[in-house]
């Protein structure tokens, strides 16, 4: 069968372009051709089609074959190209091979000319075929590098001679080095001085290993360093590849800083948590001791007027022991154990009293000087805790310079991001309140910036310091949903800033106050207290400090036989338990029980901490208030005194809630808050139940989600005002704070009453603490 051949003949013969498609044919070739005999038609042909060879006369009327290959190769155009010519001589001929002729063959001897297009053929699909393999190696190369200059780690290639070679975008980033700074240089530019030596022996012996081809080594920790200077830690993977008889290694380098700080981090809180569980439970036990001894030196020194010397002596003893009961209160700071009395308040308001109070105690050579922001949002914590923290800033920022100095204490509004979060354990992203306290003092050495948190250490002198105070800081601020960070440098100061978390409503005039103690009102001798105490001597102070103050006492050592003793005396006014107690049940479960069957019964807590009830699944909010041990006696009367009148957090009956969200969680997480307050609560993740849940429901109380998936809360506003609605209205939601502040504006243009908004994500104490003020206002 004829191989088909497109051939363009350049000839102004006929006959001879017939002589030579004759050969073609005899020679097993089908040719489809045209011809042509100038410039102008050899250029038009060119760009009409391909042609797989050109078969041309080199001497012709007005056009030559040395000017049609010179166009030829102008174009850039690899066609086979053969001279087929009566008049061309040895000498031309060799010109023309020079020119890119590929051949030559005389008319005479035209059976040469097969065999000759034959091989260029071949010859041709050779070169043709190296030229994609070359055209598909660079593509493949212009990818790769691509990648590389997109790939998060840094890549860096180097030469036998360890000089680099390749330097990715990401190397840039990582070393601060340009990749014309390093192309060509050796790649001991980018190591310490001091491991040169031993990462060029390293890289000797993999080269020698017999493995050649792409062996990736197992990833190993290095030290890298910047054009800064800057050492940093890193992890790399180095392979080699042989490549004709060239070795090229490739390092990807990842840096772990980040990662190792967050490995410290992590450890740090793991010791912190291990140092305060142990110091949280060394101070609950001394707690009950101390409770012991001062409810009995409160009693001898009542009964010792009149005995100065024997009064005096116990007054001593007395004051020991409070001072002991301070220390122990810090360690369950530390621990986060602490009983915590959170409020909304205004931290501007709060610094101001404080440090007008402090002033005469820092001394005149420290010069005070605060900077409050304006408009600054409500804080969420316990006041009274925070003013002893800022004492301890402002006291351990006064020691820092005895010669005198600079004191700043700053406020500021803070939101901190998830990226901020995911380089600080332990922090959520959302609004913070930020107190800083910054002094011009001696600073802190680095290698001890990071025990300066821990219970007991101090850079004071012996005697000078009990090394609780940054601790109890530390505490009390993870205790309140917030963060601590310490900045310091030798010979320049240090700066401790503590986040407090925003609250989402502001603060009452007399929330805003300074907290105070309230007075005790008279007690009302004629009520009957039940005490609830698995340690027998604890248990017996309490008999007789309450004796003295004209109750009535019955006792119980624990849970189960308080409630058996409640069943038999139905008359008892209030139930005085310790929290966590042995016997199966603990305080929380015994007044959750005891409240379900006599709902008018009064409930008070005693415990060295709060958090230990929460270790048995139980937790005393919304069922009374707690008495912290050790306590004294006036301190007891006062509680006592609050619970039977009804003061504090006292339950709310009566109402009723009806909580509209498209999440259960929330509704289920709503309700056990509301409930443990005393509100009756329905629930439902239907929009479109709403409307007849309300009608039968009849709540005081609604709180709406503004992003449901079958309606909206605006639409459920509506329903409300279509009701003629006196309910209190909450708004929660994660939406854009405008888009809430509208809605809120839309309810009360419809004559709604709306309570406020609360951003989710809602915490449990800022939430109860409205729910509560609902509660006492009445609801509806």
């Amino acid at each position: 069968m004829a191989k088909p051949l497109r051939v363009l003949l350049v000839e102004d013969s006929p006959d001879d372009a017939e002589l030579i498609l004759r050969e073609l044919r005899r020679g097993g070739l089908a040719p489809s051709h045209r011809t042509v005999a100038a410039a102008e038609a050899f250029l038009g042909a060119l760009e009409s089609q391909e042609w797989d060879l050109i078969l041309c006369d080199y001497t012709m009327t007005g056009f030559s074959g040395a000017q049609a290959l010179a166009l030829l190769r102008s174009r850039g155009l690899d066609i086979p190209f053969i001279f087929v010519s009566g008049t061309i001589g040895e000498e031309t001929a060799v010109a023309a091979m020079r020119a890119g002729a590929q051949d030559y063959v005389v008319k005479d001897n035209l059976k040469r000319l097969v065999p000759a297009i034959e091989r260029e053929l071949r010859d041709s699909a050779m070169r043709q075929g190296r030229l994609r393999a070359e055209a598909e190696r660079q593509a493949a190369e212009t990818r790769f590098r691509e990648i590389l200059a997109m790939a998060p780690d840094a890549v860096v290639a180097v030469d036998e001679e360890q000089r680099i070679t390749l330097f990715n975008r990401a190397a840039e980033a990582v070393f601060g080095y340009s990749v014309e700074e390093v192309s060509g240089q050796f790649l001991d530019l980018l190591l310490p001085s001091g491991m040169v030596a031993e990462h060029r022996r390293h890289l000797a012996a993999f080269a020698e290993r017999p493995e050649t081809v792409r062996r990736m080594s197992e990833r190993s920790e290095v030290t890298g360093r910047r054009k800064s200077g800057e050492e940093f830690p890193a992890e790399a993977s180095i392979s080699k590849l042989i490549e004709d008889g060239r070795t090229t290694f490739l390092a990807v380098i990842r840096d772990v800083s980040e990662r190792k700080a967050l490995q410290e981090q992590l450890r740090q809180v793991q010791k912190m948590e291990a140092v305060g569980q142990l110091t949280g439970g060394l101070a609950h036990d001394f707690n009950n001791l101390l409770t012991i001894v001062i409810g009995n030196l409160d009693q001898l020194c009542e009964e010792l007027d009149g005995q100065l010397r024997a009064r005096k002596l116990a007054d001593q003893a007395l004051g020991a022991s409070l001072r002991g009961a301070n220390l122990t209160r810090q360690l369950l700071a530390f621990s986060r154990r602490q009983p915590l009395e959170t409020r909304v308040f205004d931290l501007n308001r709060l610094v101001s009293d404080t440090i007008a109070l402090l002033r005469r105690t820092l001394g005149e050579p420290v010069e005070v000087e605060t900077r409050l922001a304006a408009e600054l949002w409500p804080a969420l914590a316990d006041p009274t805790q925070l003013e002893a923290a800022l004492a301890n800033l402002a006291i351990n920022a006064r020691d820092a310079m005895p010669d005198g100095g600079r004191l700043i204490v700053e406020t500021a509004n803070k939101p901190l991001d998830a990226h901020y979060a995911a380089c600080n354990l332990e922090v959520a992203p959302g609004d913070y309140v930020v107190l800083a306290v910054s002094d011009s003092g001696t600073g802190i050495p680095p290698e001890v910036l990071d025990k300066v948190f821990e219970p007991f250490f101090t850079t004071k002198d012996p005697g000078k310091g009990t090394g609780l105070g940054l601790s109890m800081v530390y505490g009390f601020a993870k205790q309140s949903g917030g963060h601590v960070k310490i900045y310091s440098e030798l010979g320049h100061g240090t700066t401790v800033r503590l986040y407090l978390p925003r609250a989402s409503t502001q603060p009452k005039d007399e929330e805003a106050a300074a907290p105070h103690l309230r007075p005790v009102t008279k007690v009302a001798r004629d009520a009957t207290i039940l005490v609830v105490e698995d340690d027998e001597e604890v248990r017996a102070v309490a008999l007789r400090q309450l004796r003295a103050l004209g109750y009535r006492v019955v006792e119980a050592a624990d849970g189960k036989a308080g409630l058996q003793l409640l069943e038999q005396q139905a008359e008892v006014d209030l139930l005085f338990t310790d929290v966590v107690m042995r016997g199966g049940m603990s305080g929380p479960e015994l007044a959750r029980e005891a409240r379900r069957r006599w709902p008018s019964l009064k409930v008070l807590f005693t415990s060295g901490y709060t958090e230990a009830a929460l270790a048995g699944g139980s937790s005393i909010e919304g069922l009374g208030n707690l008495l912290s041990k050790p306590y004294r006696r006036d301190e007891l009367a006062r509680k006592v005194a609050e619970a039977l009148d009804g003061n504090g957090h006292a339950a709310v009956t009566g109402l009723r809630l009806l909580m509209v969200d498209d999440e259960p969680d929330v509704g289920a997480f709503v309700r056990e808050v509301a409930e443990g307050l005393g509100f009756e609560v329905a629930f439902t993740d239907r929009a479109r139940q709403f409307a007849a849940l309300y009608s039968s429901f009849r709540p005081d109380v609604v709180i709406l989600d503004l992003a449901m998936p079958d309606t909206d809360g605006i639409e459920l506003l509506q329903v409300l005002a279509d009701a003629g609605s006196r309910a209190r209205i909450l708004l929660m939601s994660g939406f854009d704070p405008k888009m809430r502040e509208a809605a809120l504006l839309l309810g009360k243009a419809r004559a709604l009453r709306m309570v406020g908004i609360v951003p989710k994500p809602v915490r449990a104490a800022e939430l109860r603490l409205l729910l509560a003020e609902l509660g006492r206002d009445g609801g509806a």
